[in-house]
């Protein structure tokens, strides 16, 4: 806050006030000044908060943020516009005349990116949580069988595993399905030739991970075998030029030179991938025309690396991996597989 002159900030967005708290708080604000740091939940919170919180903890009645503002003569207060409303806003603006509230929420959505131990730790848990339901379905893959039950049978293994759920909804797509990035399984049952696109997550630790893979069910079709082995290309380029102080829309760039040089570029719709933690879309958003594109890649960040070829009608492939970025390159969450 002092290197970006930042006096105040209030901070709303509860996945902020897990990190920055331990506390899985559905609402909730945490002001932050240089002379105190304190802690406003409702009712519902509040013992638990004065138990378990590392900062002070009272009561958040109507006039107490404002008590605050005032008793540090704050005169300006940063606050994440992406996650506090308008309607807020104004009211803030409406009852404080002498207090400047001013939305910074780039400043707010980089408080997460760089990973301590015991965050990795906890993504390589629920990594490697995923990676065993990958191999229980794959295993299961035979004709007839359905996208919905292959996605159930996924979720009951996390589950009985010791997941706390899935990070979100799994993408298992058969056949000309798999051309859509993100398609909602249906029931359609596997038959031979299909390829099959799996894009699965689960939670351990309040973490997320994230991955894709893609198989092909008995005689793989050979154009879409074609553009596998094009996307697998473009993925390994991308993570060759993952490392320190490179901007990270260079690996987006790095991808789809491959693509272009078999003229496929255009079949790739989507960003390379995302920054992901205790959510599975965070910042960094990778792009080589995105507005994070200069952002620098650091120690300690994490993120996905998932570039894809899709052909409407046909089929599509994605290949997704999750690394964490160390001091001299990357360290990659699963292991490689050529299928």
């Amino acid at each position: 806050m002092h290197a970006q002159g930042c006096e105040t900030c209030l901070i709303q967005n509860p996945l902020d006030l897990l990190y920055l708290t331990g506390l899985p708080l559905s609402a909730g604000k945490l002001c932050v000044h240089a002379k105190e740091t304190l802690l406003f939940v409702d009712g519902r919170y509040l013992q638990i908060a004065q138990e378990k919180a590392p900062m002070k903890v009272c009561l958040d009645e109507k006039e107490a943020v404002l008590t605050f503002l005032h008793a540090h003569k704050c005169k300006s207060v940063w606050f994440d516009g992406q996650h506090t409303s308008y309607e807020a806003f104004l009211r803030w603006k409406q009852t404080v005349k002498d207090i400047d509230f001013v939305s910074k929420s780039s400043f707010f959505k980089t408080l997460r990116v760089i990973k301590d131990d015991q965050e990795i730790h906890k993504m390589k848990k629920s990594a490697q949580l995923l990676w065993q339901g990958f191999q229980h379905i794959r295993a299961q893959l035979k004709g007839g069988i359905t996208e919905k039950e292959l996605s159930k049978r996924f979720e009951i293994f996390c589950l009985e595993q010791g997941g706390e759920g899935l990070a979100f909804e799994p993408i298992i797509a058969f056949g000309p399905n798999s051309a859509m990035p993100h398609y909602r399984s249906k029931d359609v049952p596997l038959k031979a030739g299909d390829i099959v696109l799996i894009d699965i997550g689960v939670i351990v630790d309040q973490y997320h991970s994230d991955m894709t893979r893609v198989l092909f069910f008995q005689t793989p079709d050979p154009d879409l075998e074609k553009y596998y082995q094009i996307n697998k290309a473009a993925h390994d380029a991308a993570l060759t030029a993952c490392r320190p102080g490179i901007p990270i829309g260079m690996l987006d760039r790095a991808a789809r030179d491959v693509m272009a040089a078999h003229q496929v570029e255009h079949l790739f719709v989507h960003s390379l991938g995302h920054g992901i933690g205790l959510e599975t879309h965070e910042f960094p958003r990778i792009k080589w025309d995105g507005e994070d594109k200069d952002v620098l890649i650091e120690p300690g960040m994490v993120f996905t690396v998932e570039p894809g070829l899709y052909v409407p009608g046909k089929g599509g492939v994605r290949y997704e991996d999750t690394i964490l970025i160390t001091e001299t390159g990357y360290e990659n969450f699963y292991p490689r597989e050529v299928f």
